[in-house]
């Protein structure tokens, strides 16, 4: 931390900064005058000072947790809308099973096209607003745009490919600011602190999923796709704000054109060539480790994705239950269970991401096994709601989980290609899941699907018992 030589002149400083920190802040943040006083101008030791006014994601924990929680809730608006709200409402209106299904599979894969993004990432930058921060900024304008497109398309709804485009560009962009997101999370984030961090990131992806699908469920039946479009601008459009308040380290540029510059450490971590990413990638991905998670997390998401488009299907059209009750459900338990989830990052960060992931993918084959064998208990909304809070509060954990452990396995100097090439992989099971249900209809009862789910988790389980992370961190740092 630069900008003083001991802890006496700190002492002898304070006062005098306090009375300019205020003015300077302001000011900085209305691009007219240079950079906040340094950080190192107080010795803050993790925590924010009252007299320092900057946002700086290095210097607070609290900051850290909230921002990421922020970030994510714009990566469940998305979720919410695409993955819950639309294919009831669809099946409400009609549409065939396997209509529904293809519009799932299309709309998401652009989440399976992340890699594209993380190599650029780490090639280029505006180094001095941060090694990460500038795409960030750039991915949550460009879905503001995408909400400002909905309303051109109020026909959309009648129109198969015109949704499906709308959705699969709104994903696009989506799937960058997740790129970004989480390169930022692996740069800044301290090892011991990853388990809460990601507790709180995905309270913040089911929050934005959750409120996404409640409201999206209202103003599809009510205002179509003009309601859609004022709720992607307003809730993209605050967390861009938000995006362009934050700094990832002191001494950076607030935008473009306010003073500041990049750190040492931002230029000593970035990529100078193509063929450098190439390789440092390769050597990191070749570990068993990373063999082992990417192969495990591929059939969670499978499974799950599955298991959401068969239990849509069989809710709304088997049972006839309103697409608006069904996302009611929905939101609700994932919402409470995302409260829970926070205990989960406490856990990990004391016990080890390795075991709870097991245990919660263990528990959600359990469960799929159970549901298939009480086919006879479908008709009765007490079941059906028990089932789907308990299957929130199992996805939630594993989702904890999922995200934590392939934080562990990154190697920070290409990290954003990396986690982008972990999760484009195990995105493109997300994306197969909804097209395993149309795949396997002609030959197996829905009760019976549930067990082809089920073996999705029990494989995964098998995979990852074979896992080290110490083994793969050692062999991290050996790289060269």
């Amino acid at each position: 931390m630069g900008g003083v030589d001991s802890a006496t002149i700190v002492l002898h400083r304070l006062r005098f900064q306090e009375s300019r920190v205020a003015v300077q802040w302001f000011t900085a943040m209305l691009g007219r005058s240079g950079s906040p006083p340094s950080p190192g101008a107080y010795n803050n030791n993790n925590k924010s000072h009252n007299n320092n006014m900057t946002l700086i994601l290095t210097e607070s924990r609290t900051l850290r947790f909230f921002s990421f929680t922020v970030f994510y809730l714009a990566q469940g608006l998305p979720f919410g809308l695409v993955l819950y709200a639309l294919p009831a409402f669809l099946a409400e209106r009609g549409w065939e099973i396997g209509a529904i299904t293809s519009f799932v599979a299309i709309a998401q894969l652009p989440w399976s096209f992340k890699l594209l993004a993380g190599p650029m990432m780490d090639r280029f930058s505006l180094l001095a607003m941060g090694r990460r921060r500038p795409w960030v900024i750039f991915s949550q304008l460009a879905l503001v745009l995408v909400g400002v497109t909905f309303m051109f398309f109020p026909g959309g709804l009648d129109d198969a490919v015109v949704l499906t485009a709308l959705c699969f560009l709104l994903n696009s962009f989506a799937a960058m600011q997740d790129v970004a997101v989480d390169g930022m999370a692996i740069d800044v984030l301290p090892v011991n602190e990853q388990g809460r961090a990601n507790g709180f990131m995905a309270l913040g992806q089911v929050m934005g999923s959750s409120g996404s699908t409640a409201i999206s469920a209202f103003v599809l039946t009510t205002l179509g796709l003009y309601g859609v479009a004022l709720m992607l601008v307003v809730g993209f459009g605050l967390i861009l704000g938000w995006s362009i308040v934050v700094r990832e380290r002191a001494g950076e540029k607030l935008l473009p054109w306010t003073e500041g510059e990049a750190t040492a450490r931002s230029k000593q971590m970035q990529a100078q060539s193509w063929k450098q990413i190439g390789v440092d990638l390769l050597k990191v991905l070749l570990l068993p480790g990373s063999l082992l998670v990417m192969g495990g997390s591929f059939l969670f998401l499978l499974g799950h994705t599955f298991w959401i488009a068969l239990t849509q299907i069989i809710v709304v059209q088997d049972l006839g239950i309103a697409s608006t009750e069904y996302s009611s459900w929905t939101a609700i338990s994932t919402f409470i269970a995302a409260i829970a989830g926070l205990l989960v990052g406490l856990f990990i960060d004391r016990r080890g991401v390795k075991l709870f992931y097991l245990l919660m993918l263990g528990c959600y084959g359990v469960l799929a096994i159970a549901v298939g064998l009480l086919e006879a208990s479908w008709q009765l909304p007490a079941f059906l709601l028990s089932i789907a809070f308990i299957q929130a509060f199992i996805y939630q954990g594993a989702f904890v989980s999922f995200i934590a452990i392939h934080m562990n396995l990154c190697w920070v100097k290409v990290a954003a290609t990396q986690f982008a090439l972990y999760m484009a992989w195990v995105n493109l099971g997300r994306s197969l899941g909804p097209k395993m249900l149309s795949t396997l209809q002609p030959y197996l009862a829905k009760e019976q699907m549930f067990f082809a789910i089920s073996a999705c988790f029990f494989l995964a389980v098998v995979l990852l018992w074979k896992l080290s992370l110490q083994t793969h961190q050692q062999r991290v740092t050996e790289l060269r």
